[in-house]
């Protein structure tokens, strides 16, 4: 009986079975955790780079958006933000200043030019130097050695020398320049006083034209010869009028120049 228990134990063939279904359980056992392990990372590598993309794809915060209590805010200015704001500001002002002041010098340079027009309507010269040699006689008639009679004089004659230049009584506006039969080259000017002037006896050389305006002082032409007093001194042959009607040339002259 014990020989027969000896044989069972040392059964080389049953001893083989069993570490061979040994050998494939643990086996097996490796195998189910490789497949496990495996798994879990498989699961676990997407949703880390599944991560990083979603964090990668979001907008950055801009620091102009909200602080951290959620609240809104300004981002600061950049140095240079603020450098062109200043510049534009200070162009901005310089441009106002420049407006104002070329209103300024406008307003200025109207007001002198105004001062400078009045002044020009006040004031009053001789036309030449000369003396009276004969008076305004509208009424009674004195003789004409050129004509050999008694005529009326309506102007008054002043000597200059021949070729002397003859000035503008004062400002206005010149209104004809014309050749009389009897008193020559002849300029007739409307002055700004309310008083129109008309210089006759001048060389053809007139120096304005009609419309042109002249100032007080103006060279406007020069003594030459007058026809129907060509017996007299080399004179200017002065007629003033007002309102149209004759008036006497050396009362305004006396008054005003």
């Amino acid at each position: 009986m014990k020989s027969n228990t000896k044989e069972k134990n040392n059964n080389p063939k049953k001893n083989a079975g069993f570490y061979i279904a040994l050998a494939l359980c643990i086996t097996a056992i490796g195998g189910a955790a490789w497949t496990t392990y495996s798994s879990v990372l498989d699961y676990q590598t997407p949703k880390e780079e599944s991560s990083a993309q979603s964090e990668g794809s979001k907008p950055k915060d801009k620091p102009t958006d909200k602080t951290v209590s959620g609240l809104e805010y300004s981002k600061p200015e950049s140095k240079t933000e603020s450098s062109e704001k200043t510049a534009n500001t200070i162009l901005e002002s310089r441009s106002e200043s420049s407006e104002e002041s070329s209103e300024l010098s406008i307003e200025e340079s109207s007001s002198e030019s105004s001062e400078i027009s009045q002044e020009n309507e006040n004031k009053f010269i001789k036309p030449i130097d000369g003396k009276i040699i004969k008076g305004y006689s509208p009424e009674n008639p004195v003789y004409s050695k050129t004509m050999g009679d008694w005529r009326v004089h309506e102007g008054i004659d002043i000597t200059a020398d021949d070729g002397e230049k003859v000035r503008a009584y004062s400002g206005g506006i010149v209104k004809k320049v014309y050749n009389d039969d009897l008193l020559g080259y002849s300029i007739e000017i409307e002055h700004n006083n309310g008083i129109t002037m008309i210089y006759s006896g001048l060389s053809p050389t007139i120096l304005v034209k009609e419309g042109e305006s002249v100032s007080c002082g103006d060279y406007i032409g020069a003594v030459f010869t007058i026809p129907s007093e060509i017996m007299d001194e080399v004179h200017l042959h002065l007629t003033a009028k007002k309102d149209g009607k004759l008036i006497d040339a050396q009362a305004v002259l006396e008054k005003n120049a």
